[in-house]
């Protein structure tokens, strides 16, 4: 912008000149002029360089600026058009006033986006690669875990189908032969996992020749276990327990054939368990000598030898006598039927009174005939308690000599003689404490089938006759009756 277009401004319109930061022009001394007005002087030339097309009056004449814009810049006449690239400082380049050199436009054009397009083919094989690798570890991890539960079963031996061997350890066999040996025969799964086990636990000595008797269900701690110990048994035996044996007796015809010992056998059978049915109905009585004494059912049984207690009588057979034990309970328990339970239940009778009942019956008679009738006097005293308070059985003295008197000493005299009286049925009131014996089928079902009889009393002669009685006064007259009948028999056969 020249000087004398400066000087055709007037007052007014100088004053908005200088508002809108017209100044001095730049004599290039610092002292006079800072930066900024010569960074403002410089725009000022700009704006007043702009030059715009003037319309004439003629041409402004009825015509709004709007409706100007739009003449100028219709479509029908290009020439008209005023593009806003020829508007000097506003299109694309700026003249500079030294070198006329266009300066880029900043603003910057809008592109339009390309649409990204979707590669199917690529999508499809990355899911393809996942699926194979989710089912490799999948697949991976269902290995793993067979793995570690068949190492797991065959550690502890849990689970595993039983198989039991009779192994032999010779002398030229080390631990790896040993281990190999027992996967050969199916005891093991894995022998290298037994081996490893056998290192990390410090067993790889101590192994005795000799025969061991190995099965499948055992852990690897129990199988180490038994090939370091001498084999106790080498066959079994077969041992008939007749009807009617006490604890006593069936304790020492164990120790006997070397089942067990008879004092193990013994202290098994003194207390109870609570393992079996039975025992629910066994009251705490401090009197009973034997406390599962009648629950071991008479039989033919097959035990384990121990062939270790010949040469060690001493020796602790306590498993043993327990494993001998519960095979006699569980026999009696598969023989009690719900029929003969609910017959109790009509007698008004505990399974328990119903057992030591039997054992009296057991000694008492002989045959089935014999047993019932017994049976009829025993249950028509235990009706009558107020005139027969007392059973007054003689084969209750047995017991007392064979199983309670043996027990006696001077530390326990006085506590074994309430034990006595509580078995001595001339003593105590009803049935003794316990079972004086162990009955078989033909006791029981006696006792709780009696005859039906009115019968108070009886009898049985040395040469095995029964005599029964209603009163008293019949009871003597067989008394004498048998006695004479005896003495005449004697006189017979000394003739």
């Amino acid at each position: 912008m020249d000087e004398n277009h400066i000087d055709n401004i007037n007052g007014e319109d100088r004053e908005n000149v200088s508002d809108i930061g017209i100044h001095e022009p730049y004599n290039g001394n610092d002292e006079m002029t800072s930066e900024y007005d010569k960074e403002n002087y410089e725009k000022t030339q700009e704006m007043h360089s702009i030059q715009l097309p003037k319309l004439s009056d003629s041409e402004n004449h009825g015509i709004t600026p709007r409706d100007e814009f739009t003449d100028l810049n219709s479509a029908d006449d290009m020439k008209k058009t005023l593009c806003i690239d020829s508007i000097p400082g506003i299109g694309n380049h700026i003249p500079d006033d030294n070198n006329n050199t266009p300066i880029q436009n900043p603003i910057k054009k809008r592109t339009k986006k390309k649409n990204k397009k979707i590669n199917h083919t690529k999508t499809m094989v990355q899911v393809f690669l996942g699926a194979v690798i989710s089912v490799a570890a999948l697949g991976i991890g269902i290995f793993l875990s067979t793995k570690v539960i068949g190492a797991l079963r065959d550690i502890t031996g849990m689970a595993k189908s039983h198989k039991e061997i009779d192994f032999e350890i010779t002398e030229d066999m080390n631990v790896d032969t040993i281990v190999d040996c027992l996967y050969q025969n199916d005891i093991i799964d894995m022998p290298s996992l037994m081996k490893m086990y056998i290192k990390f636990t410090d067993n790889e000595t101590g192994y005795l020749n000799g025969p061991h008797t190995i099965n499948s269900s055992m852990s690897y701690n129990n199988i180490i276990s038994a090939l370091k110990t001498e084999k106790e048994y080498t066959e079994t035996v077969t041992v008939v327990i007749p009807e009617g044996l006490s604890v006593v007796e069936i304790g020492k015809l164990l120790e006997d054939n070397y089942v067990c010992r008879a004092s193990d056998f013994e202290a098994y059978v003194k207390t109870k368990h609570n393992e079996y049915d039975f025992e629910e109905g066994i009251a705490a009585n401090q009197n009973r000598l034997f406390m599962l004494e009648g629950y071991l059912f008479p039989d033919t049984y097959e035990f384990y030898v121990v062939d270790y207690l010949k040469k060690n009588p001493n020796y602790d057979t306590s498993t043993w006598a327990k494993q001998a034990a519960d095979k006699m309970f569980e026999n009696f328990e598969d023989h009690i039927t719900k029929k003969m339970k609910n017959r109790m239940k009509e007698l008004n009778m505990t399974l328990d009174q119903t057992i030591i009942l039997a054992s009296i019956i057991q000694w008492e008679g002989s045959g089935e005939e014999n047993m019932a009738n017994i049976s009829s006097v025993f249950h028509n005293r235990l009706a009558d308690p107020e005139n027969f308070p007392k059973l007054q059985s003689d084969t209750i003295y047995t017991y007392i000599e064979n199983s309670i008197k043996p027990r006696t000493n001077s530390s326990n005299k006085e506590q074994m003689q309430k034990i006595e009286d509580a078995y001595d049925t001339y003593k105590c009131n009803g049935l003794p404490a316990g079972a004086i014996n162990n009955p078989g089928m033909d006791a029981i079902n006696a006792a709780l089938y009696p005859a039906d009889t009115d019968y108070y009393y009886f009898l049985v002669a040395r040469d095995g006759t029964f005599y029964y009685a209603q009163t008293q006064e019949q009871h003597e007259q067989n008394i004498l009756d048998a006695d004479l009948r005896f003495e005449q028999e004697q006189e017979q056969g000394d003739e």
